[in-house]
């Protein structure tokens, strides 16, 4: 990884990079995807921190805690229930973590956006999060953490200043009670690292009467995965020593196993981070979902019949070929029999690949080397759940189809990516033969970088870099053989940067970014959202539809 081995370099005590360095102030952060939507009903806002400071007075990380209990005014049914954050920060500081645990439930994990550096005004940034899903956790009072990990010294001295809230909006008959998973069992977040690839979680307590299973999954890359996609094979590394490029190559998956049987392999959204490439990239539009990153979800009904034994289970996912560090985030979303205490079942079909159809080939070009990988993933699993309406059989396709080409060149000090990301997740569920229900949901995370690094010292150095970067999503249902859309959308961004210093003056120190949203909002309405910046000020930033 180039750039991270840049910024590695670059941000030392008393050098400013690892906060953008500019002429003048920068706008607020802004994304282009909707807000989400509030039902017009009756609602009850909870305060779990107020303008809370991510930093003590001798600076180390503090974090916000206390019980979540549902408001009397708002007892339920919720037709929704959102989490709003608001973030003020100033003067020097990296992207930082930030996670919001309820009972044990990580239902919130995100980055920060940097500040603006010493002498600069002051951001503030507000974001949003539907925590409907997770009803089932929010009905009981829960013990809750959470806030922004965040360090201080004397050059990075940027505080986070947090509000966040969650308002309950009662359910009524126009907004009726949102459908929700009966049970949700998450397990807090563990690190794989080369050391330790595989991380596990312990389920325990897990209802005996499950007919559908869910497993929702967050990864978050770390240090030479921070920016996997710009790995390179280990060879390729060793050629270039000095430009301190990452190996083990791009390519980055989870196999997840449930009590050591495979259940299928997790992937993400390439998600980049505020300081990301060149820090002036993202002032003020920020990379997709940086926020609140993308977790992907995968249909484990097939398992079900496992899970309701009343026993401890074991989820357990490695990573093959890691070449840093990843965060794991899993959680359960569980829907039960309502009209039996106990189902059972079986798991009849586990067709999931050890690993995948793989090649790498590397060629010479002029001034460098190019590096493509492939990939393909067709995992199939299924089984059948005895319920009170009668033997529910469930087939999971999932495919993955990634390709990465990579031209190092420039001894190793410029990289350009440019990857492709697709697949589809499939689910039909029958009953006696016939179809009960069906779900496609398919998904690509097309990504172009560019970056180039020309360093004498920490003093005298030019960076400069792009990133052009798509989360399409869609979902069908269907028959299973014939398929409707009920919902598309696509996000797009596209950012360039630079950043220059001779003799200690940084000379250039700017960006630029275009980012667009077209489909639907959650309510399923036609949604348009352009926004432009130039040298940290937004230029353009028009919105049609949506909206409330």
């Amino acid at each position: 990884m180039l750039i991270g081995a840049v910024l590695s370099l670059l941000l030392l005590p008393g050098v400013a990079v690892a906060s953008p360095v500019v002429e003048g102030d920068t706008d607020d952060p802004v994304t282009a995807a909707p807000a989400v939507s509030r039902p017009d009903t009756p609602h009850c806002t909870v305060t779990l921190a107020d303008a809370f400071r991510s930093n003590a007075a001798d600076g180390s990380p503090r974090f916000y805690e206390g019980t979540l209990a549902p408001p009397k005014a708002c007892p339920g049914p919720w037709a929704k229930v959102v989490m709003d954050q608001t973030v003020t920060v100033s003067g020097r500081q990296y992207d930082r973590i930030g996670d919001l645990r309820i009972g044990g439930t990580e239902v919130w994990w995100g980055t920060t956006e940097e500040p603006s550096g010493e002498g600069h005004r002051a951001i503030t940034y507000h974001f949003a999060k539907d925590l409907t899903p997770y009803s089932a956790l929010l009905r009981t009072p829960q013990p809750f953490h959470g806030g922004i990990e965040n360090y201080n010294s004397a050059v990075y001295t940027g505080v986070y200043a947090q509000t966040v809230t969650l308002t309950y909006y009662q359910a009524d008959r126009r907004h009726p009670a949102a459908v929700t998973p009966d049970h949700v069992a998450g397990f807090g977040h563990a690190d794989a690292t080369p050391a330790a690839p595989t991380v596990h979680f312990t389920a325990q307590g897990l209802p005996r009467n499950i007919t559908r299973a869910y497993l929702e999954v967050t990864l978050e890359g770390h240090a030479c995965d921070e920016q996997w996609f710009d790995d390179v094979p280990d060879a390729v590394a060793a050629k270039y020593p000095a430009a301190g490029l990452c190996g083990k190559g791009p390519y980055r998956e989870a196999n997840f196993a449930i009590d050591g049987t495979a259940a299928g392999s997790a992937f993400t959204f390439p998600h980049i981070y505020s300081g990301g490439i060149v820090p002036q990239l993202w002032r003020p539009v920020v990379a997709i979902d940086t926020f609140s990153l993308h977790a992907e979800t995968y249909d484990v009904t097939p398992f079900a019949g496992r899970l309701v034994d009343g026993g401890t289970h074991d989820l357990s996912f490695s990573f093959p070929d890691i070449g840093g560090e990843f965060t794991v985030v899993p959680t359960l979303l569980l829907y039960t029999d309502k009209n039996a205490a106990q189902t059972s079942g079986a798991l009849v079909q586990h067709d999931v690949a050890a690993a995948p159809a793989r090649q790498t080939t590397a060629k010479d070009i002029s001034g460098g080397v190019n590096v493509t990988v492939t990939a393909k993933r067709t995992d199939v699993t299924a089984g059948y759940v005895d319920t009170s309406a009668g033997r529910v059989y469930t087939r999971v396709e999932r495919t993955r189809d990634y390709r990465n080409s990579d031209d190092v060149t420039g001894d190793g000090f410029t990289q350009h990516v440019v990857q492709a990301d697709a697949g589809h997740q499939t689910s039909v569920s029958t009953v006696d033969g016939r179809v009960r229900s069906a779900d496609r949901h398919t998904w690509s995370y097309p990504l172009t970088t560019d970056a180039t690094a020309n360093i004498t010292d920490d003093q005298n150095l030019r960076i400069s870099g792009s990133a052009d970067m798509t989360k399409t999503l869609a979902d069908f249902t269907g028959d299973g053989r014939t398929w409707r859309p009920s919902s598309a959308s696509r996000e797009w961004l596209g950012s360039s940067g630079v950043l220059a210093r001779t003799n200690g003056v940084n000379t250039e120190a700017d960006g630029r970014s275009r980012t667009l949203f077209t489909g639907t909002d959650d309510l399923g309405r036609p949604y348009f959202h352009y926004v432009a910046s130039e040298h940290g000020l937004i230029t353009e930033n028009r919105i049609v539809g949506g909206r409330g």
